[in-house]
């Protein structure tokens, strides 16, 4: 059964990620009343100037458009929260790994995670990285680590210095994060059991993705049998008594365009893809890879020529254009999802 409510549902039907703690869930059937619009302007073919309006003027607003309060989704015993609406914010919690993807926007709950990954310069992705910090110093919370695109570590050093200069602390260096390079191609363990790989992402502006991978090890045969003292002494003297598999458990793609899973397949690989759909209906397709992002039929289209290689259980779809309804989304994703993948997919909303 698809993870998506029924038209006209009850509250016992809806699934758990479409539950918030505040705000009511609106029904399909609460569509807004048709909002006005002005002319197009010369900046944004094909957009009525107050398109993006419709939805913050309708009566379903409820929490859609509210970065402050995350969504929850329990993806078979991994819970993420998070919230991802384009322009908006976008952000990922992971509680188990202590990491947060992105964070357009710095709820409270995000305070405590000590790992920060930013996958690229937009304002929405990575404008509460700096206010995640602050309120780590204020309330006497050990630094966390940045791991930002190697390319972006001058331009937020000199962000967080400006910022130092406007609050009365120049040349403060403690009051600038600690940002960790990655590399378009690498990988950092934030434990033995826990590795998170990087990959370059296809988008108006450089951009990275990750995969969070479970690192496993096992004895290798021929130390099979072998007495535990005899085993660390070996490791002592630097002796490789055990292999190591990776097993790709989530893979965060932030903003992008269809090229990125063109050119990296592994993608489909993880247990769990979280990745962006900006657009939905038809008429917004030809406008999807010039502003550098991905539309629904596209993935869909691409998942749909090769199925088998669709190894993920779940595909968390996010970063919703600000101009669609709740309803809409909902009601659009359950209509254009093929069959093999309706029990697969769950909308970060």
């Amino acid at each position: 059964m698809m993870h998506l409510p029924k038209a006209t549902p009850g509250a016992a039907d809806w699934p758990r990620s479409t539950l918030r703690v505040f705000g009511r869930i609106a029904e399909v059937t609460d569509m807004p009343p048709k909002v006005e619009t002005g002319p197009v302007g010369p900046e944004t073919p094909g957009f009525p100037k107050r398109e993006y309006l419709a939805p913050l003027m309708s009566g379903t607003l409820d929490t859609l458009h509210r970065p402050s309060c995350p969504v929850l989704l329990d993806l078979d015993g991994l819970e993420v929260q998070g919230f991802s609406i384009g322009g908006l914010a976008t952000y990922l919690m992971v509680p188990e790994w202590k990491v947060c993807f992105d964070i357009g926007e710095c709820p409270v709950e995000a305070i405590r995670y000590p790992y920060v990954f930013l996958t690229h310069s937009h304002g929405d992705h990575a404008r509460g990285l700096l206010r995640h910090f602050s309120l780590r110093r204020m309330l006497n919370i050990p630094p966390a680590e940045y791991y930002v695109p190697d390319f972006l570590v001058d331009p937020l050093r000199n962000l967080a210095l400006a910022w130092c200069d406007l609050e009365g602390h120049r040349n403060r260096q403690e009051y600038v994060p600690d940002f960790r390079p990655l590399p378009k191609r690498g990988s950092v363990d934030l434990n033995r059991q826990l590795r998170l790989a990087t990959f370059p992402v296809d988008h108006r502006v450089r951009s990275l993705g990750f995969t969070a991978q479970e690192v496993r090890k096992k004895l290798k045969p021929e130390f099979h049998g072998t007495a535990g003292h005899e085993l660390g002494a070996l490791k002592r003297q630097g002796v490789e008594i055990e292999t190591e598999t990776l097993h790709p458990r989530l893979t965060f793609i932030g903003d992008t365009t269809i090229r990125t899973l063109e050119r990296e397949p592994h993608c489909l690989d993880s247990e769990i893809l979280v990745i962006e759909t900006t657009f939905i209906l038809p008429e917004d397709l030809e406008m999807a890879k010039p502003k550098g992002h991905l539309h629904l039929t596209e993935l869909f289209d691409l998942l749909s020529a090769e199925p088998d290689a669709c190894h993920f259980q779940h595909l968390v779809l996010k970063h919703f254009s600000m101009k669609y309804t709740r309803a809409q989304i909902e009601a659009v994703v359950r209509k254009r999802t093929p069959d093999f993948l309706k029990d697969r997919v769950r909308l970060l909303i």
